[in-house]
């Protein structure tokens, strides 16, 4: 299965190329300002993709999703939208949630600890493919000011599942992939630092 993995892309996602693939997974922030036209327009974006399949979480940036859920993922129709939720698709379990550590007064902001833990713990022992906005602690998470804001019980909870695959976003300036003996780790940022959409979707073959 070839899984394309992109977050962050903040009202830019016509802004660069999309391989095709079997599946597009986006790890959020799809919104600048996080209003419902945002999610509307994303929504015609993915229509407007290939990919047989879409999956989607959202991130700090889509603050609809919080304020008027409801409302914000009946706007989603051409995806498979997950929140603390799973999926199956062709045999792979997908698991997405969007929650991150407090990080500014952002959307889906939890205090370090047990909050998260409880998160977290949804997720299933069998997953394959784990999709969160927030990156784990000291995976491609780096920050500018030489800072790790990666989630710490997220980490825990990975080292114990093991999924085959990690696709995340939220720390645009540490893009990139990292592969443990275990789980390949994808942060999709598209976004760089600066807000520009210039990184590539990366392709995971499971």
């Amino acid at each position: 299965m070839n899984i394309v993995c992109i977050s962050d892309t903040h009202g830019m996602h016509r802004d660069f190329d999309i391989p095709n693939g079997d599946v597009l997974v986006f790890a959020g922030d799809m919104c600048s300002v996080g209003n419902l036209d945002d999610i509307s327009d994303f929504n015609t974006f993915l229509g407007e993709l290939p990919h047989k399949h879409k999956v989607v979480v959202c991130g700090n940036h889509d603050w609809a999703f919080e304020r008027e859920p409801v409302i914000a993922q009946a706007l989603l129709t051409n995806c498979i939208y997950l929140q603390d939720e799973g999926c199956e698709i062709d045999g792979l379990k997908f698991w997405g949630s969007p929650w991150q550590p407090e990080f500014g007064k952002w959307a889906f902001n939890l205090p370090r600890g047990v909050k998260l833990r409880e998160k977290w713990a949804k997720i299933p022992s069998d997953t394959d493919v784990l999709v969160t906005h927030s990156p784990p602690f000291g995976i491609c998470d780096l920050v500018v000011t030489d800072r790790n804001e990666g989630c710490e019980e997220l980490l825990k909870v990975i080292q114990k599942i093991k999924p085959k695959l990690h696709v995340f976003g939220h720390i645009h300036e540490a893009y990139g992939k990292f592969t443990d003996e275990h789980t390949i780790f994808v942060n999709a940022s598209i976004c760089t630092f600066d807000y520009k959409p210039v990184n590539s979707a990366i392709v995971v073959v499971l």
